[in-house]
């Protein structure tokens, strides 16, 4: 038989084996490689024949070829080794890894306020809003996530979007209740009781949208990441809490009255990490109450992701 003869047998025979045999993981790619099937092409003068057997690793020393052959969403791999009167030929194959983005997960941190950028001085007409910063928590419960890919052989660059609960605790400093005043502003009261604690919490809905990009290990575990977007919110709710402290002991006051936080928000974000280290950071870019009926306010959030779903 013709050497062309035999490469198109072969040939044939390798693909074949593709379509039979089915998809099995395999081990890091090294000088030693752990396979799952083993395909042996014996080959004489008039015709050849091929063996599918388990194997459970190869030694790829004196590899004569490694052929990477990507169909589809998976990439196959095939080593030949020649041996006295017979080629041995390992196929291995797994699913491209696919783009995965940091959003989905549980975070943590503080807020407070921009009066203008970058600029946490308050004015005079709002400082009854002055905060207790280490007291004034956030927490985002981020549950659902869409990552779309933006290279075809590459996963380290990408958008990521999603949804989650943000709520936000503004813990005051001062001894106000926050309050609307017959005029549709954003104000205060003082109390005559003694006030332990009041705060201001907001809930709302967010949608970002991140660019993503990751540097992976020398392992391809735990890669670096950083990621920058936008997000929009849409408000569920807001109350106001008042804890007031008297002889006869500890009295709450919920309000869910209208203060005028808005119902919309929107902002830009930053996330990066790396192994179990992840930080984040939002800035409104929209006020916290609507526009002239309350101080001219800008949160902001700084913390930690905890873990990632």
């Amino acid at each position: 038989m013709k050497a062309g003869n035999n490469n198109l047998i072969r040939i044939t025979l390798i693909f074949a084996a593709f379509l039979l045999s089915p998809a099995y993981n395999y081990g890091q790619v090294g000088l030693s490689k752990t396979i799952t099937r083993e395909i042996i092409i014996n080959e004489n003068p008039d015709n050849a024949t091929i063996e599918i057997s388990q194997a459970d690793s190869l030694e790829t020393n004196g590899i004569d070829t490694i052929t990477h052959v990507i169909i589809g969403r998976k990439e196959y791999e095939i080593i030949g080794v020649p041996e006295k009167g017979k080629m041995k030929i390992s196929v291995s194959h797994k699913p491209i890894d696919e783009f995965k983005g940091h959003w989905a997960g549980f975070d943590i941190g503080l807020s407070n306020f921009f009066s203008a950028p970058f600029d946490s001085s308050l004015p005079d007409e709002a400082m009854f809003m002055d905060l207790n910063g280490s007291k004034s928590v956030s927490v985002g419960i981020n549950l659902f996530q869409h990552s779309i890919g933006l290279q075809k052989t590459k996963e380290n660059l990408g958008l990521v979007t999603g949804l989650g609960l943000a709520i936000n605790n503004y813990r005051l400093a001062s001894d106000y209740v926050l309050i609307r005043d017959n005029q549709g502003f954003s104000s205060f009261t003082e109390s005559e009781r003694s006030i332990k604690k009041s705060k201001l919490t907001t809930s709302y809905l967010t949608v970002p949208l991140m660019l993503e990009g990751q540097i992976p290990s020398s392992k391809g575990h735990n890669p670096f990441f950083i990621s920058a977007g936008i997000y929009g919110s849409f408000k569920i709710g807001s109350h106001t809490k008042v804890v007031y402290d008297d002889k006869g002991g500890k009295e709450k006051e919920v309000s869910r009255d209208d203060i005028n936080v808005n119902s919309f928000k929107y902002g830009v974000s930053l996330r990066t990490g790396y192994g179990f280290i992840k930080l984040f950071a939002n800035y409104d870019l929209s006020r916290l109450f609507q526009k002239d009926q309350g101080p001219e306010l800008y949160p902001w959030t700084v913390g930690l992701s905890l873990f990632n779903f």
